[in-house]
């Protein structure tokens, strides 16, 4: 016997009416009828006695329903844990750093929110390196970072690419220039961030290759800082051009020859659950659209 049998089997003897048991299950009499004969030839039991229009069961009838009712009653716990566990996947944990946070958190914390508010997402913000780490070692399903080359333990899809622009007050005589070259951030003092970010850490390798020594005020981990720092004059940065919003009073100007990609990443070889699938085609969706 399959479950369906079995459940069209405890049907009809709760009913002790082939009619009425056909009614309730939203089928054909006569096909209901054969699935009860079909059951009696697989169990080579006699489970039926007909009492006019009624059916009794037999003593084999009344044994073989206790063995079924238990077997529904462990295929319903199988369902009910199954669908426990599903509701894990119900919670995204992602790791999205600061500069590419100021583009995706809108995103996730506005639209997609909205359209899956079954989906529970936990963002953390740590630098791009960390970000990846925390990917490979699957303390988050997926991260969205700027470049993450050097990780074969990684699956990358690419999102975008953004030129690396040197950030300045809107005030300041560079803010309407078309693009400076990295030999001219040299004059400015800079705030840049951490050391652990993707971003330092190419800047840095540019810098060196160019053989040119940077001014370097300070190393923060937090993009509002290094925001608060070039906002009052004290010092310039070097960020993404998403990294600085139109409404922070700051300029972004590319420097030539310099920029950055955006991906989503996933661990290589681990499965993607279908709410981590439906993120990552919204989130790849909204940014088909911007690039258009």
């Amino acid at each position: 016997m399959n479950i369906q049998q079995m459940e069209y089997y405890a049907e009809v003897c709760r009913y002790q009416n082939v009619t009425k048991a056909a009614a309730a299950l939203h089928m054909s009499q006569s096909t209901l009828s054969l699935s009860m004969k079909n059951i009696e030839q697989e169990t080579g039991l006699n489970l039926f006695r007909h009492v006019g229009r009624n059916i009794q069961l037999t003593g084999d009838g009344e044994a073989l329903l206790h063995e079924v009712e238990n077997m529904l009653k462990q295929v319903k716990r199988f369902e009910a844990s199954v669908r426990e566990i599903a509701k894990k996947h119900n919670r995204l944990q992602i790791a999205v750093p600061s500069q590419i946070a100021t583009i995706i958190l809108p995103m996730l914390l506005g639209e997609f929110h909205q359209l899956h508010p079954e989906i529970e997402l936990e963002i953390t913000e740590p630098a791009g390196g960390a970000a990846l780490d925390m990917v490979e070692r699957e303390e988050v399903d997926l991260a969205f970072v700027h470049d993450a080359e050097g990780r074969p333990n990684l699956t990358l899809r690419k999102l975008s690419e953004w030129p690396i622009c040197l950030c300045v007050p809107k005030c300041h005589p560079l803010a309407k220039a078309s693009s400076v070259t990295l030999a001219e951030t040299v004059q400015f003092p800079l705030v840049l961030l951490s050391r652990n970010f993707i971003l330092t850490r190419q800047v840095l390798a540019h810098f060196e290759r160019k053989i040119l020594q940077p001014r370097v005020l300070h190393y923060s981990p937090n993009l509002s800082t290094v925001w608060n720092t070039v906002q009052q004059g004290i010092a310039l940065s070097i960020l993404t051009g998403n990294g600085i919003l139109p409404e922070s009073g700051l300029a972004a100007v590319p420097i030539a020859g310099l920029s950055q990609k955006g991906f989503i990443v996933t661990k290589k070889g681990r499965q993607i659950y279908a709410d981590e699938r439906c993120l990552i085609d919204f989130i790849k969706h909204k940014f088909t659209g911007l690039q258009q």
